[in-house]
Order: C-alpha cells, then sequence, then structure tokens
C-alpha cells in the first residue's frame, strides 16, 4: 500500500471517529434538554429529534446512544408515551 493510501485510509477512520464521537454528543445534548424542559410540547418535539437522529445511526453508534439514552433520559409519562 502506497504512502498515499495509507494516508487516505488514516483520514477515513479518524473523520469516522470524530463523525461518532459528533453524534453522541448531540444525543446527549438532546437527552438534557428533554430532561429540562417542562412544554409537553417541546419534549415532545425533542423527542422526535432524538428518534431522527437515532433513526440514522449505524448499528455500533446505535448501541452506544441507546446506552446513553437509557442511562440519562428520566422517563415521565410524557417520555414514556414518545
Amino acid at each position: 500500500m502506497t504512502l498515499r493510501k495509507k494516508i487516505a485510509a488514516l483520514a477515513i477512520v479518524t473523520a469516522t471517529g470524530l463523525f461518532a464521537a459528533a453524534d453522541m454528543n448531540s444525543v446527549s445534548v438532546l437527552v438534557d434538554k428533554i430532561n429540562n424542559t417542562k412544554d409537553t410540547q417541546t419534549k415532545t418535539e425533542l423527542m422526535e429529534k432524538l428518534h431522527a437522529k437515532l433513526a440514522v445511526m449505524n448499528k455500533k453508534d446505535l448501541a452506544t446512544a441507546q446506552e446513553l439514552v437509557d442511562k440519562k433520559l428520566k422517563v415521565t409519562e410524557e417520555t414514556k408515551n414518545n
């Protein structure tokens, strides 16, 4: 493998790792916002955003994100129904 190919492969792996970390951070932020809001409509909109974000994750990241949500999300009647 030439040096260019090795550098390109390394760049792809690094970018993928950064993208996954950014996704986990955005999931964490959404969960925090859901936990901190009192307005039912806002909470529902945030839950929809969270579901949409989880729907486009790959299997490995989805499992990690789901663990994060299960750990951090405070279950209320509104969050249980969504």
